[in-house]
This record gives C-alpha cells, structure tokens and sequence, in this order.
C-alpha cells in the first residue's frame, strides 16, 4: 500500500545507552499489530535488535527501520542505539526522520546521551519530544524526571501525559492533559477510567503548565490565555503542532513498554502533533536550493544507511520528491553513475516486504546497486540535483590490528572494507612508519564489534595492541 504524504510521519527514537528505545519501539510495533508477540531484549527475539552481537550485548549496535500502520497513517521509526561508540548509526536516523523522540527513564532524568540527541536535533532544526520511560519500576520517579528535563532544556518543555501514580508508588494509568482524560491498559487494551479526584492539584498544576506554553505559540492564543478563557481541545493541538514544528514546544510523553500503558496515547499524539514531510524542515540541495517535497515532482531521494549481509547489500533511502519505482534508472550524483533500480522493499528490521514503489516522504530499501555509498543521492538523470548527506563525527579512538595468523593481511584489509560499507565511521590507517594497520573508530566497543565481525565473517582472527 502506497501513503500519501500527509499520512506519513518519520520518527527516530533517541537517547542514552538502555534507556528503552527498543522496548519502546517493540510495544509500538506490538500494540498497532505489526508483530503478532511483544519480543523482550532479555530473551534476544525484539525487531529492533536482531544482530547476534546485540543479541548477545543486549545492547543496540545498529539503527533499526521499522514501520507501522495506525488509523490510516503510516509511521516509519528508527530506532537508533545510544552507547556512543554508535553514534554515526544515530546520525543516520536523524538524517531520515522529521522528528525525534528522546527517550529518558524515570530514575535516570537528564543523561548525557538525551544532551547529545537534543543537539543532534537541534542541529538539524528538528522537532523534538521527550518519552519518560520505565514509570512503573522501583525507584522511577516521573516528576522528578519531567523537573530535570525543564531545568536542562528551559520551560519550553511542556506536559503532555502523566501517570497516575497511587500513595502505595503502583502505577494505574495516565492523564492525558490535552484532552483531560484518563486511561488505564490492560489484556492489550486501552480503556478510558475516571480522572482520579487525589490528582486534582497535581493535574492543575500540569494544565496550566500546558495551557501557558500553547498560549505562547500566538498572539491569538495568548491574548485569550489572558482574558481567562480556556482553550478548546483544538486550540490546544493547533498550538501545540505550531510549537513543536518551530521548535518553541517540546512535549512530554510517558509510559511503559513492557504493559504498554500510555504507548497508544503517545502515538496518536505523535501522529497529531508532529509534521509530515509535506510539513516539516526544508529540504536543501548542496547549492541551497529548497528540494520541494512534491509526490509529482523529478526523483530525488537520499541514501541514509547501508545494510550488508549474506544476503547482498541493501540502500536504505528516504524520497524527497518524486517517487522510486522497480525498473527505474536513476543518477548517483556523487559518482556520475546510472544505477538500475530493482527489487523495493520496506523493512521491519531484518524483515522485508516487496512493494512496487515508494512515494515522496516515505522510507525504503533497495538491493544490489552497483556504487551507490551512504549519504549518496539517487536522482532523476533530466534533473540532477544532490541534497545533503550524512555527518558523521571524526574517529577520536585508534588501535593497531595485526592477524593471529601471519599472511592474513590482506584478508583483514578486505574484511573491513566490506564492513566499511555499512559503517562509515571507521578508518583503516597504514602507518608507513610503523608497519602497523591502525583501524580509527569511535570507541573500545565499536572496535571490538568490527574484530568479532571480522571473525565471524570473514574467518580472520585478529589482535590489537597501542599503536
């Protein structure tokens, strides 16, 4: 099925190492019916983290695509890994999403990885909202998460739900303040309860929290907030959509990934609230040009992430305009190069799907193109045009790497060649002086994934030592 523009949102799920981003991604996934069993990182069966060094880290190594179709909208969701010896894999899903998530747990608050992600969204001029996961566990402390993030990221950052928290610290549901209802989830099912009468301050003090921060968004809305009248529902979402795509609002969202409580309530929000790619940030060519989002306009889209297994190589892409179809020919501006487009895919982490096209906003995957790299685009030939790519940081962490067995050189120079067209965050140094092969990453665990690859791959057996 083919969505129209409007009816896509592209979102990435940000924030520090094991703060829940693929729990959440996987209760998304469940709950809208895209998978048919909630997977759990403990047990090594989620979408997002299905490569066998993240099944055995628990850890996620790479960004994961992903999809899912709620009331006739489309969302695509990268779901990015937040130990920063990943971070390039997080610049990936920055540069295909409209929007980001920050994920924070309710007994952790504010952690330098949130810091990154902000800025990282921030650099792009994306919208940004904050997920305060993990309510429901011993010592989670939403309140106290929800205060950290105002002092780090100012006022600006304004309640959206809250949970309902009882004396004995069981967590029973949440409010959602735009609507001023309440929800609990249970058996897979949202039903709607009572607003709880113990929460009255509580919750006045989080409406005018949130009715202050919509006013903000117009001179309209602010003179009303001042002449005492209460806002109407869609008062409240249309200053909400206004703030949060200027990026003057930050909404909070909170929940449980496991239970899935306030999970629905996020989506809906996210799918309300947040802009399509019709809506959202300029789109710039490398000469400042605006790349207009039109579904009937010239072909362009852009290469965000390299996928290489037994299988082949597949180009992950986002369409800027136009649409991608099988059997098109389409030009690598980069290279100069014609590329045959073949087989088209959407993917649900490893998992493919074949579709015949992919329209403007959307997400897809393409195999087999001959030299097509991360961050190239893909363009109609009569209109060639090259938007921006992919910033990754410089490598900061450098080891000699030597084989165990002698003469296997060139097997390893080869082997992270072939790794290098996934991950372009590393560098292969030769050091005339020394002798030594340095490979440069990002960190001690980056390195260690690339010579357990290497191993399992490409059957080489590596050492390292200080260059």
């Amino acid at each position: 099925m083919s969505y129209a523009i409007d009816k896509i949102r592209n979102i990435a799920l940000l924030g520090h190492g094991s703060s829940g981003k693929t729990s959440l991604a996987e209760s998304l996934l469940f709950l809208t019916g895209s998978t048919d069993r909630l997977g759990r990182i403990a047990d090594g069966n989620t979408v997002g983290d299905s490569d066998s060094e993240e099944i055995k880290r628990q850890i996620s190594i790479y960004t994961s695509t992903m999809y899912l179709e709620h009331n006739g909208y489309k969302v695509n969701v990268f779901d990015a890994p937040g130990y920063f010896d990943f971070a390039g894999e997080a610049a990936e899903a920055v540069r295909a999403a409209d929007a980001g998530i920050i994920v924070c747990a309710a007994k952790d608050g504010v952690t330098v990885g949130a810091e990154k992600a902000f800025k990282a969204l921030k650099s792009r001029n994306l919208p940004c909202a904050f997920y305060i996961s993990k309510i429901d566990e011993e010592n989670g402390d939403y309140t106290k998460a929800f205060k950290a993030l105002q002092e780090k990221f100012s006022t600006s950052v304004c309640p959206v739900t809250t949970p309902i928290k009882e004396a004995s610290g069981k967590v029973d549901g949440i409010v959602d303040l735009v609507t001023r209802k309440a929800y609990s989830f249970g058996s897979g099912k949202r039903t709607e309860i009572p607003v709880p009468d113990f929460m009255k301050d509580e919750l006045e003090e989080l409406y005018t929290a949130l009715n202050e921060a919509v006013a903000e968004t117009s001179e309209e809305l602010m003179e009303k907030y001042f002449g005492g009248e209460e806002f109407t529902e869609e008062e409240k979402i249309a200053g909400l959509k206004t703030g949060i795509h200027d990026r003057t609002l930050f909404p909070v969202y909170c929940g449980c990934a496991i239970t899935g409580l306030g999970n629905t309530s996020m989506l809906e929000s996210v799918i309300a609230l947040f802009p399509s790619p019709k809506e959202g940030q300029a789109e710039l060519d490398t000469d400042g040009n605006r790349i207009e989002p039109d579904p009937n306009g010239a072909t362009c889209a852009v290469v965000y992430k390299t996928l290489s297994d037994q299988y082949g190589k597949f180009s992950l892409f986002k369409v800027l305009s136009g649409r991608v179809a099988a059997d098109m020919t389409l030009t690598n501006t980069r290279a100069g190069a014609p590329e045959k487009i073949g087989h088209l895919y959407k993917l649900i982490g490893k998992k493919t799907v074949e579709v015949k096209e992919v329209g403007t906003g959307d997400i897809g995957a393409v195999s087999k193109l001959t030299v097509t790299k991360t961050g190239d685009t893909l363009c109609d030939p009569k209109k060639p045009v090259t938007a921006a790519g992919v910033v990754f940081d410089e490598p900061c962490y450098f080891m000699a790497i030597a084989p165990k067995t002698k003469g296997q050189e060139d097997k390893i120079a080869a082997g992270l060649t072939k790794l290098g067209e996934e991950d372009n965050t590393f560098h292969v140094i030769n050091n005339s002086e020394t002798k030594q092969m340095v490979i440069a990453g990002a960190g001690d665990i980056q390195i260690d994934v690339l010579c357990k690859k290497l191993r399992d791959k490409y059957g080489v057996e590596v050492e390292l030592s200080e260059p």
